[in-house]
């Protein structure tokens, strides 16, 4: 399950080179990318798998997403590269995008927010295919996100993970995600305390983020639920109204640990077909 919120990367085509066919420019408006420009490799793939030449482009980008936050900076990339490649070619069905997604990021989760909005759950077939599912995220549910100034590679966060999970803790998270959905579908919004309660990859990776395991013991009713956004850093609080409560606390947390940090409270982008 994924939820794509109102953070973007915008690209921009400034120029278009008819003479100059596949070739890429690129202008980043503050960082570029820390490491693999991600928006050029899914425009590369997408070039290789639909054959189809496009002109040469002059393209400006500019993104309010951090990266190596867990909040799906690289899904959102790739995603950009490909709608890029879309724009100047021929639509193509959203599957073939999300396939394309998929093979970048290794996995369809954040793929699937960023190419569908709303709240989806994407579920990866044993042939490959990619069956992704979106609907409405709640609009009284609001998301406060804390991220600290503290990179965490995504690959990093992953080498902590047990490659065992037991049996009971297998079920304890079951219960949990299907307990997710109904709180969010059903309007009991006061069950994501104990849905967002995890065995599984939470407790490897608090040693990675600061703050963690106090953000997540948070007992203010202000605060619905709280888990790690993602690989991390980022924390995300739950609330309806308690946005401001909840800001506070982080805030709060954070000075203690002596650890600058951005708090953004974000709506789900929704998604456009209903």
């Amino acid at each position: 399950m994924s939820v794509a919120v109102q953070v973007y990367l915008r690209a921009r085509i400034l120029e278009v080179r008819p003479s100059e066919p596949d070739t890429l420019a690129w202008e980043f408006d503050g960082a570029g990318p820390a490491g693999e420009n991600r928006i050029e490799s899914a425009y590369r793939l997408a070039r290789q798998r639909v054959g189809v030449a496009a002109p040469g482009l002059r393209v400006k980008i500019s993104s309010e997403i951090p990266q190596t936050a867990g909040l799906g900076s690289s899904a959102a990339a790739a995603v950009a590269g490909l709608r890029l490649y879309e724009s100047v070619t021929a639509p193509r069905p959203t599957e073939d995008w999300l396939e394309m997604a998929t093979a970048l990021e290794g996995h369809p989760d954040n793929a699937s927010a960023a190419l569908l909005g709303g709240i989806t759950v994407s579920c990866q077939r044993e042939d490959g295919g990619i069956i992704a599912r979106s609907s409405r995220w709640p609009e009284a549910v609001k998301l406060v996100v804390a991220t600290p100034e503290l990179g965490l590679h995504t690959s990093h966060a992953r080498r902590v993970l047990p490659a065992d999970v037991p049996l009971q803790d297998a079920i304890f998270n079951l219960q949990r995600a299907l307990l997710v959905v109904h709180a969010l579908r059903s309007g009991r919004y006061e069950d994501l305390r104990e849905a967002m309660k995890d065995r599984w990859h939470q407790p490897a990776r608090a040693p990675l983020v600061p703050g963690l395991a106090e953000a997540i013991g948070f007992n203010d009713p202000a605060i619905l639920g709280v888990c790690l956004s993602g690989a991390g850093p980022s924390i995300v609080a739950f609330v309806t109204d308690g946005a401001a409560r909840a800001t506070a606390l982080l805030e709060a947390m954070y000075a203690r640990l002596e650890l600058p940090c951005t708090i953004r409270t974000l709506s789900a982008h929704q998604p456009e077909i209903e």
